[in-house]
């Protein structure tokens, strides 16, 4: 019943599903007390949240749980990622399709994160190519989109970085 802004977070890379945050501002007013909460959302218990009143922003975050209604899909595109050789150097083009698919009868607002590979090393050196719009933290990897999607809308972004690299090294993971 306290007066929250909805807004929705995913993080296709960890999770296929997208979270339902409940964002409530001014909430020293409402004396909340540490401790777990029973959520109930559109009628049903949808489960258990942990309300922590003592922090230092002004916006109290709760976590709603899953939300079934939002799909989301993040895929290689093939086509447009590979490898080359350039001399001395190997080039690795890396190109990620994300869709989301709002399944519900009213829009939502998202915040959509993905992440690409920083180097520690000198002689690697990686590029972020494509962003399709999303605010880039080059210090932590992140790439932050926020979203607003229309009730049966599906949207796409693409995010590509290039990795360049000594062709006698092996990079795992990538």
């Amino acid at each position: 019943k306290l007066p929250a802004t909805y807004k929705y977070y995913a993080a296709p890379k960890l999770d296929k599903e997208a979270f339902l945050l409940a964002e409530i501002t001014d909430y020293g007013k409402y004396n909340l007390l540490k401790g777990e909460a029973n959520i109930i959302f559109e009628g049903m218990y949808v489960g258990k949240t942990v309300v922590n009143p003592n922090q230092t922003s002004d916006t109290l975050n709760l976590s709603l749980g899953r939300d079934k209604k939002v799909s989301i899909k993040r895929e290689k595109v093939v086509d447009k990622s590979g490898t080359k050789f350039l001399s001395s150097k190997k080039v690795q083009i890396f190109t990620y399709d994300i869709t989301i698919r709002n399944n519900k009868k009213e829009a939502i607002s998202m915040k959509l994160e993905d992440q690409y590979p920083l180097s520690i090393y000198k002689e690697s050196e990686i590029e972020l190519t494509q962003k399709d719009g999303a605010k880039a933290n080059a210090e932590a990897g992140i790439l932050t989109w926020d979203l607003d999607l229309k009730a049966n809308e599906t949207m796409k972004v693409r995010m590509s970085y290039t990795i360049k690299y000594s062709k006698n090294k092996i990079i795992d993971n990538l």
